[in-house]
């Protein structure tokens, strides 16, 4: 069998004598092609490049191109399993080794602070900052205010006469929640991840919606996370409580969770509501909705029949000719068509049940039962 020329770094690799000879330099290695020559300079860079921000614990990924791992394979296939280690592999635990012996961290693939990435095709290295999660609940204290940013539709973002040059067509919690939390860890972007949303015009209270903010290329790791939650105290719309810094993995936990929520809504109609009306609402508690896609959100969802449950439901009359009504709904509930009947496409309604057109005058979600998030362990 002719030998195959390698140099001494990929050699090592294959535990078995006979099948390999050393390269007459590195540029002639059948698999790396002299590539690995260049380890020391790329861990320099990319160590050198970790010192401008936090961590404690470091991931490494390479990458090499494909003639590398296709040579490699080539060899591989004359050999038995176990007779040598794939230069991806040994790659990163060599590098991973370096990075512990010259920093002092530790080494953590799954959880890491810091993401070391060399590539041996471009002969580049990059340590930068992994994502930083922060989990919490926020409270929509305002009206006119969307979940995450919503560019103004006229400009795409850019700012114009439209959206009074502020890009957005609504201000968000995304943006609110970011001003607190981007300067606190120095991170460039802030991105929301919340359990369901509420409408534009919909205040969030009580103890507020679960998120996860996740903030990218945060220069720190920690802050006085106490102290965040008393500057967003002085944010007349958005505010935060409750924040503690999670892992990634938590986001599913928050986004894929379904909780029943307590509602307020000021009902109005084509006539005057009276207490009467509010009693014959009563009946409604414990009915299993079909509600059809809602006529305003069919341009970007799929027309489908859904039914959700009303658990409970009371009402008062308020004067004016309206009623206040207050009820626990399932998660997934389109409570404003649930009291207008979206012409008929939600059935039970408030207006079929009092044969009248009730409207939603405003709505406010207060309380969402996410108990089951505080029994997560991560």
């Amino acid at each position: 069998m002719e030998k195959i020329p390698l140099c001494n770094e990929c050699a090592r690799r294959f535990f078995i004598e006979g099948i390999v000879r050393p390269a007459d330099r590195g540029e002639g290695c059948f698999i790396c092609s002299g590539m690995l020559a260049a380890f020391s300079s790329l861990l320099e860079s990319a160590i050198s490049q970790s010192k401008n921000f936090k961590w404690e614990t470091f991931s490494v990924a390479s990458s090499f191109p494909r003639t590398a791992l296709m040579n490699e394979a080539e060899i591989a296939t004359r050999l038995l399993p176990g007779v040598y280690t794939s230069i991806k592999n040994s790659t990163n635990a060599k590098l991973a080794e370096e990075i512990a012996k010259a920093t002092g961290k530790k080494n953590d693939q799954r959880g890491a602070d810091a993401s070391f990435e060399f590539n041996f095709s471009s002969n580049k290295a990059i340590a930068r900052p992994t994502q930083l999660y922060v989990y919490g609940h926020y409270l929509k204290l305002a009206r006119n205010f969307c979940q995450s940013r919503w560019h103004c539709s006229e400009c795409n973002g850019k700012g114009c006469d439209s959206c009074h040059g502020s890009g957005m067509n609504y201000p968000s919690v995304e943006d609110e929640i970011g001003k607190v939390l981007m300067p606190a860890f120095k991170a460039k972007d802030c991105t929301l991840h919340a359990s369901g949303r509420e409408d534009v015009d919909v205040r969030c209270l009580g103890a507020g919606r679960p998120f996860v903010a996740e903030l990218a290329t945060p220069m720190k790791r920690t802050a006085d996370l106490q102290a965040l939650e008393a500057e967003f105290e002085k944010n007349e719309n958005v505010r935060a409580i409750g924040l503690r810094l999670v892992r990634k993995s938590f986001i599913d936990s928050v986004c894929n969770s379904h909780f029943e929520k307590e509602y307020e809504a000021i009902v109005s109609a084509d006539r005057p509501l009276t207490a009467a009306d509010a009693k014959k609402l009563a009946s409604l508690s414990g009915t299993t909705l079909e509600q059809h896609t809602p006529q305003r959100v069919l341009s970007r969802r799929t027309d489908m029949l859904r039914k959700r449950t009303v658990y409970k439901i009371s009402a008062q009359a308020i004067g004016g000719g309206k009623l206040k009504l207050s009820l626990l709904a399932e998660a997934g509930t389109y409570i404003k068509e649930f009291i207008h009947s979206d012409a008929g496409r939600t059935k039970p309604s408030v207006s079929s049940t009092l044969s009248c057109l009730a409207q939603c005058d405003s709505l406010d979600v207060v309380a969402i039962r996410d108990y089951f998030l505080e029994t997560v362990k991560e």
